[in-house]
């Protein structure tokens, strides 16, 4: 009741900032089944915005910046929602379970796989963490791209793409094979672009 009290007046207050969201490939959602949501982030309202995208009933889980759970009353919002928090550039076991576990318990979970904000025209290192997750649960990932520039009251463009399970060469890839699979999703999620 929460989740949707919230939904419908944030989703008002955001329509303010941009009118027009034009959302394509909502036919590529599965109809059963849980996804990992992978799009790309480049603003703050991201998460909010994916959400609205998929019209998601519940919210799904979400790996946030733990700093973000620290802030006073937002962190206890975001925990209540089922959001949890990740320390980026550290090895945070903790998180690890809790995604694969939302997985394995049949929840949608959505991590932006370059790891932090890629502001429009720059590229960061994808993080392997979403190749982890799908590979160990076998959970298909779902591309989105999310229209990186936006300008106050323009519209915002939203592409869903097929959702697919990456291919490992064995049981243990090594590193650079992750790293490389990690690549190849950030490349699926740019392709969509180009869709209408």
């Amino acid at each position: 009741m929460i989740y949707r009290i919230l939904y419908t007046i944030v989703r008002a207050a955001l329509a303010l900032w941009h009118p027009v969201f034009r959302v394509s490939g909502r036919g590529n959602i599965p109809q059963s089944g849980n996804v990992l949501i992978c799009p790309n982030h480049s603003g703050l309202a991201d998460p909010i915005w994916v959400v609205f995208a998929l019209r998601a009933k519940r919210c799904p889980r979400i790996m946030a910046k733990a700093s973000v759970m620290k802030i006073p009353l937002l962190g206890a919002l975001l925990n209540y929602l089922g959001i949890f928090g990740v320390r980026r550039g550290e090895n945070d076991m903790a998180a690890v379970k809790t995604a694969l576990k939302a997985l394995r318990d049949g929840e949608d979970l959505l991590l932006f796989p370059e790891g932090t904000r890629a502001r429009p025209g720059k590229t960061v290192t994808p993080k392997s963490g979403a190749i982890l997750f799908s590979l160990r649960t076998q959970t298909p990932i779902l591309p989105i791209w999310l229209q990186p520039k936006r300008f106050p009251f323009g519209p915002l463009r939203c592409v869903i793409g097929e959702p697919y399970i990456p291919q490992a060469s064995s049981e243990k890839p090594t590193a650079n094979e992750m790293h490389t699979l990690a690549a190849e999703l950030v490349d699926r999620i740019y392709a969509l672009e180009e869709r209408k």
